[in-house]
């Protein structure tokens, strides 16, 4: 990925946002009920509403799409960075924790690499975009600790797009982490546009956590 030249206190400020030290860097809905095959922790069988249909209640999609089910559940991830970028060395552990997709098309995360104080949990939404494949709009908020003293920089804007293997227990794809500036005090808490402070890109791979 293409060096992005920010100033150095602007790359510690986004460091800090991240729960990123040098030290890690090194260290590394529905009346179809039915349970996935073989899987405990994804429960529910996606359903849509057809309008003009003889019954007015909710319908399990077709079976090209109930495939989506394979991503709904409990997951183990890690993050590794694709080349040195930013300070960071390349395959670097740039996060790590678990993350749940909601056969709602939500999902939420929670980062080990942050202190909770800071803001370790963060949310997202998903949608399915080929076989087995599922595209994620994430955004993180948080503090720069120390949290007392903190300040809110932006969004962290994390997107991906993952391919569930055929038995339904890991995926992997590309990664990308984005951070805009924004602050309270003008509205922009949420922006998505305009010059980057900074940006990481890397390949996110996940475990399926089971209830066995």
């Amino acid at each position: 990925m293409k060096q992005f030249d920010i100033k150095a206190a602007g790359l510690a400020v986004a460091w800090s946002l991240l729960g990123l030290t040098a030290g890690q860097a090194y260290a590394g809905c529905s009346d179809g009920v039915a349970p996935a095959k073989e899987h405990s922790s994804a429960r529910f069988v996606p359903a849509v509403y057809h309008p003009g249909s003889a019954s007015t209640a909710f319908m399990t999609v077709a079976d090209e799409w109930s495939e989506s089910n394979a991503i709904v559940g409990l997951w183990e991830f890690e993050v590794h960075l694709d080349g040195a970028q930013n300070g960071l060395p390349d395959k670097a552990l740039f996060d790590w924790g678990l993350a749940t997709w909601h056969d709602d098309g939500t999902e939420i995360q929670f980062s080990a690499g942050r202190a909770p104080s800071a803001g370790d949990v963060c949310m997202g939404v998903w949608r399915q975009v080929g076989k087995h494949q599922f595209k994620l709009h994430h955004i993180a908020l948080g503090l720069t600790p120390p949290v007392a003293t903190g300040t809110f920089v932006g969004p962290a804007i994390i997107r991906a797009t993952v391919t569930v293997d055929g038995d339904a227990d890991s995926y992997t794809g590309p990664y990308s982490v984005t951070i805009y500036p924004g602050s309270p005090d003008n509205g922009t808490e949420f922006n998505e546009k305009g010059t980057p402070l900074v940006t990481f890109t890397g390949t996110i791979t996940a475990k399926r956590v089971t209830a066995h």
